[in-house]
């Protein structure tokens, strides 16, 4: 027998092909086509109204396409509500944190651990206690999510997204609102969790330093469009991306 070949073996992670969305007669998704490979950091960017998180809603179940194949590991996931998809291996975090700011640091985290994987209790916890510790929360596993920094609070939102076991995780803009060092510091973290958790991750996200410097590739999308797809240094030299993105350079 020949051996199986990479294509064989692997295939394409996350696929998207032809995905159309309208809301009120408005295309917001336009005939999108996309693939990510396991263990890569993908970039979403583009502008506000651009289709982006509409792209997300879509992928997770909350919205249905309106034509057009979403596939996980060979799996079709169109038509499956969220919570099956996030069994199946995805979850996300949101642009607004969605924290439960009476509950504990731990307990925010269980709500995912719980969410996602099967296995009990007792692997919940160890589970939730991990990620606690890869994202440097361990320590206020027991203060009360409200008393947090808001820096902290993202970082919580992406423990609880982790907390489900997922492969890939969808990032809604986790360094919005946040200063220049702890962007380093989430953007650094990001990173990391490819390298210790071997999952992919979808990232939207407007501060394009960190974009460029973490990301494997970079899809841009405007009006609902995918305009441009490339490694960074691709996408910064762009006329498209230029144009209706980054903006021309100073003079």
């Amino acid at each position: 027998m020949p051996p199986c070949t990479k294509e064989e073996t692997i295939p394409n992670f996350l696929e998207i092909e032809g995905v159309t969305k309208h809301f009120q007669g408005l295309a917001v998704l336009n005939d999108i086509t996309l693939s990510l490979e396991a263990a890569e950091i993908v970039g979403l960017i583009g502008p506000n109204g651009a289709g982006k998180t509409t792209l997300f809603n879509v992928i997770i179940g909350i919205n249905t396409p309106d034509s057009g194949v979403i596939r996980f590991q060979g799996k079709n996931l169109v038509g499956l509500k969220p919570h099956q998809i996030c069994k199946i291996g995805i979850a996300r975090t949101f642009q607004l944190v969605r924290i439960f700011p009476s509950m504990t640091v731990l307990d925010n985290a269980l709500v995912g651990a719980i969410y996602g994987k099967s296995g009990g209790k007792k692997r919940a916890i160890s589970e939730a206690l991990e990620c606690l510790e890869l994202l440097g929360l361990l320590e206020q596993k027991d203060v009360i999510a409200a008393h947090l920094t808001y820096s902290d609070r993202k970082l919580l939102e992406i423990v609880r997204a982790l907390g489900a076991g997922p492969s890939l995780t969808l990032l809604d803009e986790p360094l919005a609102g946040l200063n220049p060092s702890e962007t380093r510091k989430i953007a650094a973290i990001i990173k990391e969790l490819r390298e210790k958790r071997e999952i992919s991750i979808l990232w939207i996200e407007h501060k394009m330093d960190a974009i460029l410097n973490t990301c494997d590739r970079i899809i841009v999308l405007d009006y609902g469009f995918k305009i441009a797809e490339g490694n960074p240094k691709e996408i910064v030299n762009n006329e498209k991306v230029v144009e209706a993105y980054l903006g021309e350079p100073d003079a």
